[in-house]
């Protein structure tokens, strides 16, 4: 009887370890590749002004989605401070970012967006990916 309960808590030691290492494998998977390209963009909203402000972003998320070499577009706000915004992006390369930016200058859109903003928010940061 013994070696029958050894035996099945070796096995539920196995599969609890091989199902956290399968986990953690599959977690790996979700990286995104080293070279891309990271950055946020930290705005500061006019709280009378959020929802509005953040039906156009979602509007026009699938456009830029949509462009060349952007692989993640996620909008972000602060659960306190529900005029903090933050764009989460990875783009493959920097150059392709700067284009996408660059169309959305020619396009009027970010005169569009500016009436929104007001002073605090932290602006432009890229990233460099070290480990994951």
């Amino acid at each position: 009887m013994r070696n029958v309960s050894l035996v099945a808590l070796t096995v539920v030691c196995t599969v609890l370890v091989v199902g956290y290492a399968s986990a953690s494998a599959e977690a790996q998977a979700l990286s995104t590749p080293d070279g891309a390209l990271f950055l946020t963009i930290d705005l500061q909203v006019d709280p009378e002004k959020v929802d509005e402000f953040l039906a156009m972003m979602i509007e026009a998320a699938p456009d830029t989605r949509a462009r060349d070499g952007c692989r993640l577009f996620d909008i972000y706000v602060d659960q306190d401070n529900p005029g903090h915004v933050v764009f989460y992006e990875i783009w493959d390369s920097k150059a392709q970012q700067e284009a996408y930016v660059s169309w959305r200058q020619e396009s009027g859109f970010n005169a569009r967006i500016g009436p929104y903003m007001v002073p605090g928010g932290g602006g432009l940061t890229y990233f460099n990916k070290v480990d994951g």
